[in-house]
């Protein structure tokens, strides 16, 4: 089985992903438009972080993980009230950093958790 055929497969996985995926908010890359808006499409991008803090047995504090969402947080609230217009490259940078933020969080929750239990 080739790429190809695996990412066809698996192609359904992505629409059980909550976005609105406005299609003026997605990036296209060779002509070919992501079924996910910008922000979304860079959280999944910061989740990638993910495993290489479990690997590396990173930890970082909680507060770090939340300070961390909130420049995405900013970002859509201000878009939203119509205080400014974003742009796709920064609803991507701010959701990187939103799924690193994420990644933190769910590694120290779970750090914290297994310490307790442990």
């Amino acid at each position: 089985m080739t790429v190809a055929q695996i990412v066809t497969r698996l192609k359904w996985i992505v629409f059980l992903i909550p976005c609105h995926r406005i299609e003026d908010r997605c990036l296209t890359i060779k002509g070919y438009t992501l079924p996910l808006c910008a922000r979304c499409t860079g959280i999944l991008a910061g989740y990638l972080f993910f495993p290489f803090l479990l690997l590396f047995d990173l930890s970082f504090p909680l507060w770090l993980g939340i300070l961390l969402n909130l420049p995405m947080v900013i970002d859509g609230w201000t878009q939203k009230r119509k205080f400014r217009m974003s742009n796709n490259s920064l609803r991507l940078s701010t959701g990187i950093v939103s799924g690193l933020g994420q990644s933190m969080i769910i590694v120290s929750a779970s750090q914290s958790i297994i310490s307790i239990l442990l």
